[in-house]
């Protein structure tokens, strides 16, 4: 049977569309800012990292304890560097995110 489960858990999904041959670049400079200092931030949970197979989008899916934890993240003065290199990849770069919650989770039946 599902499992709802709907708590305090912050969630972004962000979506960024990018040439073909920049999406492997954008997702190393990302990755290594998250890898660097924001898995460190208090309340983070995790980030997940989707490559589209025609290679124009990234996928970004990160989770947060809660809106508070996700709200410190982003007045962390770290979060220009992590602007920056974005901005590194492809300067006409632009973040498209949902901020959302769960509302329900479907596991794989027992």
């Amino acid at each position: 049977m599902a499992t709802i489960k709907e708590d305090e858990t912050f969630t972004q999904v962000v979506r960024f569309d990018v040439e073909p041959d920049k999406q492997l670049a954008l997702i190393a400079a990302i990755v290594e800012e998250v890898e660097r200092w924001v898995c460190h931030r208090p309340g983070f949970i995790s980030s997940t990292f989707h490559a589209s197979h025609d290679g124009r989008n990234v996928i970004n899916y990160a989770q947060w304890e809660d809106e508070t934890a996700f709200k410190g993240f982003t007045q962390d003065p770290e979060t220009e560097r992590l602007q920056a290199a974005i901005r590194s990849v492809d300067s006409r770069l632009k973040p498209h995110a949902v901020h959302c919650r769960v509302v329900r989770s479907i596991d794989q039946p027992v």
